[in-house]
């Protein structure tokens, strides 16, 4: 009988050793029985139906004596196990008397076993086993699972291992191949005593979201299984430890922008288990701002008749593809396309089934979302950024609708230039006025939903600009001409000229001109900035006290225009630019007079 020091000097890896030293920690493993041989499974061809099979692994171990103390087996170690569709497996442990009993039995699915397990027994804080979601059982420490064995079918016994007593003799570990075609092999076993008692976790939490490397918008929940006898978890976020949690989630709302790294551990009154390897989220920036031309048109269903399919990815496009025009006129200033609105007023199931192609008033179509992954479905309003959005969900939430707000380009798999579709970036996509054309492909049958209407925004103009230079009045007083917002040919915004620091007491007037900016000297200290001709608006005297700096001249542009329809530059249409500034009297200097800065604005639609 090999002491538990002893096994761990006996040269059979650092992993074996960390992971017995940790269920030492848990279970008060006092001693372990270590180098069973290994072998195949099954001893020979690729297994099959038995009750048990024949031709299972066995090994045998001879323990000659029981460490003092032991009250039952804690944990059945198989290293460097291989084989092919773990849920062909069934591990029986047969202590010296010939009783067999079930360890670990066909769980897995068509998983593969690959690496070092450990199974102990339950309320040890091991892992209990889930389903298998990628292609391999996670090597790792589990709880003792009897699956759906029948206790005594072919004399095996669903016998827990904290009842399974110590004895001297020989212990044999089985492992039973219930199908054919596929085989495996055993590099070694282990057969531990010990006290069943409960300690510290030994085993991490697996996260479960958001997806590892993905994007979020906040706030976000970072979220976890559970671990067997934890009673809290603490959480690691970019260095800082959040202890002492009760759940398996933790919110998180306010992330700067950028990459943030995270991991988490199971706790209790024992202590602390192991960190679970570190995972990453993404805060993008917030999304530019944007105006949006108005549709009103888009409503219809998608696809326009049937149920989508008959195509051939990516050759031949669907027939029937929802399909809506509209002509769009461009916002003054703007450059690029920020982004794509489309309301969904209809549930459309199997969001993976569509592709959404805009097209250009040249006729030439880009990619926007080309079958993203899986059967969400689209129910609401969304907006599709060229990268300011959120990635494509992985996984459906509980409700199956993705949910509503922004997302990036998706191309797939789509070659660019295919059918005269390209793979190109919103911001790359020529920004003219004339007819925009949506396309929505459903290339597969048996879904369908209603598009409420769809829009184009563009990255919104600039405010008002102020430039030119305010002359130096005779009490030192520059005035400064500015507005909060670019007028509205439909006067959907406030538009408020103020002019401050004005000399005070003095008449004054706002002049604009539409033919253009100047910089010609007015006086020793004052410059032009329109051009002519100009118009002028109503005298005003600017308040404050004389010889000071406080008096003020205002113009609410919307009323002065509704007022004097037939002011220089009406009617106004979206991307017209006015060129304004102040005039106000000013004895002592040049012209008796003085003139602010100027100011630059562009109407907006």
């Amino acid at each position: 009988m090999s002491s538990l020091s002893t096994f761990v000097h006996r040269g059979l890896g650092l992993a074996a050793a960390a992971s017995v030293l940790s269920l030492a920690a848990s279970a008060q493993v006092l001693g372990c029985e270590v180098g069973g041989a290994g072998g195949a499974i099954p001893t020979s061809g690729t297994g099959g139906a038995g009750a048990p099979p024949a031709n299972p692994y066995t090994s045998t171990i001879n323990v000659a004596s029981i460490p003092p103390g032991s009250t039952s087996v804690v944990a059945v170690k198989i290293f460097g196990v291989t084989h092919t569709w773990a849920a062909d497996v069934q591990w029986v442990l047969e202590d010296p008397t010939g009783t067999k009993h079930n360890i670990f039995s066909r769980l897995g699915g068509s998983c593969d076993y690959a690496g070092d397990y450990v199974f102990v027994p339950t309320g040890l804080c091991a892992a209990p086993f889930t389903a298998c979601t990628g292609t391999l059982v996670a090597p790792g420490t589990y709880e003792q699972n009897f699956g759906t064995h029948v206790t005594g079918t072919g004399g095996i016994n669903n016998t827990p291992m904290s009842s399974i007593v110590p004895a001297t003799g020989n212990w044999t570990l089985y492992a039973y191949d219930y199908a054919g075609g596929d085989v495996g092999t055993v590099g070694s076993w282990d057969l531990c005593f010990g006290i069943p008692t409960a300690g510290a976790p030994i085993s991490a939490p697996a996260q479960t979201g958001p997806a590892n490397g993905g994007t979020v918008s906040l706030p976000t929940t970072l979220t976890w299984n559970s671990i067997s006898c934890a009673t809290t978890y603490d959480v690691e976020l970019d260095g800082s430890v959040a202890p002492g949690l009760t759940g398996t989630s933790f919110l998180v709302s306010g992330a700067s922008v950028g990459i943030h790294n995270w991991r988490v551990r199971a706790a209790n009154g024992s202590g602390a288990g192991p960190w679970s390897t570190m995972w990453s989220f993404d805060v993008p920036p917030p999304p530019p701002a944007a105006t949006c031309t108005t549709n009103g048109t888009g409503a219809g269903p998608v696809p326009a008749s049937g149920t989508g399919g008959g195509g051939a990815f990516p050759a031949t496009l669907p027939g029937t593809p929802y399909t809506n025009t509209y002509a769009v006129t461009v916002p003054a200033g703007a450059t690029q396309i920020v982004k794509v609105d489309f309301d969904f007023t209809t549930e459309h199931t199997w969001v993976g089934d569509l592709q959404f192609v805009l097209t250009d008033p040249s006729g030439v179509s880009h990619n926007l979302v080309c079958l993203p992954l899986g059967n969400c479905d689209l129910n609401g309003a969304y907006s599709i950024y060229e990268t300011a959005g959120l990635s494509w969900p992985t996984a459906c939430p509980a409700s199956t609708d993705v949910p509503n707000g922004g997302y990036d380009q998706f191309f797939g798999t789509w070659p660019t230039g295919t059918n005269n579709i390209f793979n190109t970036p919103l911001g790359s996509i020529p920004v003219v006025s004339g007819n925009w054309t949506l396309t929505i492909y459903d290339w597969a049958g048996g879904d369908s939903g209603t598009l409420g209407d769809w829009s184009l925004c563009f990255n919104a103009p600039t405010g008002p600009i102020s430039y030119c230079t305010a002359g130096v009045t005779t009490n030192g007083c520059s005035a400064t001409i500015s507005a909060a917002n670019n007028p509205s040919v439909s006067a959907a915004n406030p538009c408020v000229i103020n002019v401050t620091n004005v000399e005070g007491a003095k008449s004054g007037l706002i002049f604009y001109s539409i033919t253009g900016s100047s910089t010609s000297a007015w006086n020793a200290s004052s410059f032009l900035c329109v051009k002519a001709p100009t118009q002028r608006t109503g005298t005003q005297v600017s308040g404050g006290t004389a010889g000071l700096c406080d008096g003020t001249l205002t113009l609410d542009w919307n009323a002065y225009q509704a007022a004097f329809p037939t002011a220089l530059g009406q009617p106004w249409s979206a991307g017209d630019t006015v060129w304004a500034q102040a005039w106000f009297r000013d004895p002592p200097a040049g012209k008796s007079t003085n003139l602010s800065n100027g100011i630059e604005m562009t109407y907006v639609p």
